[in-house]
């Protein structure tokens, strides 16, 4: 085992062993910023599965290195995001996925909106197994019940530990908030039975301040924020009981060979308006 001792003074050359790696999914021939607005299907539902899409995105960003659409309703706007990537999945599984909505179409907006998922309790984060996860034959029965198996043992852990929605500029909220809430915003996130996972969220146009009546444009923001430096696989930090950083224990053999800049957040800016019937 290769072990190194780093002194805290440079713990800030750590980000540059995580930015190398690679995309290692096609992003289809898409858009990298959604380029319409979108009317929800009537069967929507914030249940973190994209079946009401069939799996088919409005736009892939390469930013970030998710797929996702942004739709609405009368009542609600929508996002769906999905990665099928397995660093970009754990760095939204350990920081979340933030949804910032300026209605004034600045990016500077004091008055925004963040709606932020999944949060977990730091001492009860999900432990999800993506290197050993069953490939599906076609035609095999026996490989679809496996793989369908290993889907469900994996979702239990989201569901049962992804319980809050952060929520920032909505004065009439507390900043935690829970995914069973009757505020007028939902969040869910699952996998499939091939490990893609989706997040979604749907969030009254009411909270937001915004009508389908009115064509004005707003600014939106997608987010995956970095992941704490203590979560990341095969660094171990040993911090005094003030949080102050005594040493940075480093097992090479442990790291994510496409850490993908885990560390580093990701977001990208984008313009919508509104879809009427």
């Amino acid at each position: 085992m290769n072990r190194y001792i780093y002194n805290i003074s440079l713990f800030a050359s750590l980000t540059l062993i995580l930015l190398t790696g690679h995309l290692g999914v096609s992003a289809q021939k898409l858009p990298n910023i959604q380029q319409t607005n979108l009317r929800a299907p009537a069967n929507i539902k914030t249940d973190g599965r994209a079946t009401e899409w069939d799996n088919q995105f409005q736009a892939y960003n390469r930013a970030t290195n998710i797929f996702y659409t942004l739709s609405n309703d009368d009542n609600n706007l929508y996002l769906t995001v999905q990665a099928v990537d397995e660093d970009i999945i754990r760095k939204i599984i350990s920081g979340r996925v933030s949804l910032t909505i300026n209605k004034s179409g600045k990016k500077s907006d004091l008055d925004a909106i963040v709606i932020s998922y999944p949060i977990f309790d730091s001492k009860n984060k999900p432990v999800i197994n993506l290197k050993d996860k069953p490939k599906i034959v076609p035609g095999s029965e026996i490989s679809l019940h496996k793989a369908d198996s290993f889907m469900y043992v994996n979702n239990k852990q989201m569901t049962d530990r992804a319980k809050m929605i952060k929520v920032m500029g909505i004065k009439t909220l507390d900043t935690l908030i829970s995914v069973y809430n009757e505020d007028g915003i939902k969040a869910a996130a699952l996998f499939d039975n091939k490990m893609s996972y989706t997040v979604e969220m749907a969030v009254s146009l009411k909270l937001l301040d915004l009508s389908v009546n009115d064509a004005a444009k707003f600014s939106y923001n997608l987010r995956l924020n970095g992941v704490a430096m203590d979560d990341v696989p095969g660094i171990n930090i040993t911090r005094a009981p003030n949080g102050t950083i005594l040493s940075i224990d480093i097992h090479k053999d442990q790291m994510l060979p496409n850490g993908q800049g885990m560390t580093v957040p990701t977001d990208f800016w984008g313009e919508y308006t509104l879809a009427k019937k």
